[in-house]
């Protein structure tokens, strides 16, 4: 077997990580659609110690063959999520193996040094047509737990839905980003696997990340609070937006402003070029988002599965 170099990730792996990954989806049927700047800002947000929590594999050659990266809970947290995998290409010859051993072994260093009395879960996603990762994970001793909905519609037949009575909306503003944070964190609150970050870490991943798209970015207001928001992030493919976050605070759900905001953004899409929107939703969300995209044009294109394993204390 060619040898290959293990190392940590670093700043300037985000190209080589972002093709890797790409490539996974792609094998499993999803839309390859990552940035080196959604992965790069993704890895400081919330990957704690890069030297300590990451894997990559080289060949002699340079190329980025596997990766596997550890994402820390927060404090009171219960996720901890992994990232990466290894090529299709590069797969039956005991790299995955090795990895997710790898994987494991530090997800559990860590829970011991974190939390050593809490009990977390060690998450990774497989999408719906990656049966090697799927035998793999099995092998491991990983269930599935969640199905998610990776999600498509057209920007050219978008209906006009009006906003709900009393509310107004606007683009985004860098003023809003603190009230936005809150709004955020309260929104998802009753979602499954939350995990309440602090607003720099959230900051880096949304609104100072270079991959969020302001200008297709939409906040509604009732009065000066925030009620519901849709935010916008670049795709690999420039004519694909991809719709990064949908919330609606519990005070304005069931009124059709999820489904207002996403028109609007949709059509602003349309507006720069765009021709395509995307979106991931959770099949089992209590807020009814598949059913609220749906009506908005969304369509199901494939399928993933969050797979999990328990640290106990």
């Amino acid at each position: 077997m060619l040898e290959l170099t293990p190392r940590e990730y670093r700043e300037s792996d985000a190209p080589a990580l972002s093709e890797l990954i790409n490539a996974i989806e792609n094998a499993g049927g999803a839309h390859a659609g990552l940035t080196p700047d959604f992965i790069g800002a993704r890895v400081r947000s919330i990957v704690r110690d890069p030297a300590s929590d990451s894997r990559l594999l080289f060949t002699p050659d340079g190329v980025l063959v596997a990766a596997g990266l550890l994402a820390t809970p927060p404090d009171g947290g219960f996720r901890l999520d992994v990232m990466g995998g290894v090529h299709p290409g590069w797969r039956g010859r005991g790299i995955g193996r090795g990895l997710l051993g790898w994987e494991l072994n530090r997800a559990a260093e860590i829970h011991r040094a974190s939390a050593p009395d809490a009990s977390w879960e060690v998450h990774l996603v497989a999408p719906g047509e990656d049966q090697t990762a799927v035998i793999l994970y099995r092998r491991f001793g990983l269930t599935p737990v969640r199905c998610w909905f990776n999600m498509a519609a057209s920007t050219a037949t978008v209906p006009v839905v009006a906003l709900p009575e009393g509310l107004r909306s606007t683009p985004y503003r860098s003023a809003y980003e603190k009230d936005l944070y809150e709004a955020h964190v309260e929104a998802f609150a009753d979602h499954w696997g939350s995990q309440r970050r602090s607003f720099e870490e959230w900051a880096t991943m949304v609104p100072h990340s270079e991959n969020f798209l302001p200008g297709l970015s939409s906040i509604a207001f009732a009065g000066d609070e925030i009620a519901g928001y849709v935010l916008g992030y670049k795709d690999a493919d420039p004519t694909r937006l991809y719709v990064g976050h949908v919330g609606v605070r519990r005070p304005w759900r069931r009124r059709g402003l999820a489904g207002a905001l996403l028109s609007q953004v949709l059509r602003a899409a349309r507006a720069a070029g765009m021709d395509t929107a995307a979106l991931e939703a959770d099949a089992d969300s209590p807020t009814g988002a598949v059913g609220v995209y749906g009506r908005v044009g969304f369509a199901v294109e494939t399928r993933a599965v969050t797979y999990a394993r328990t640290l106990v204390p």
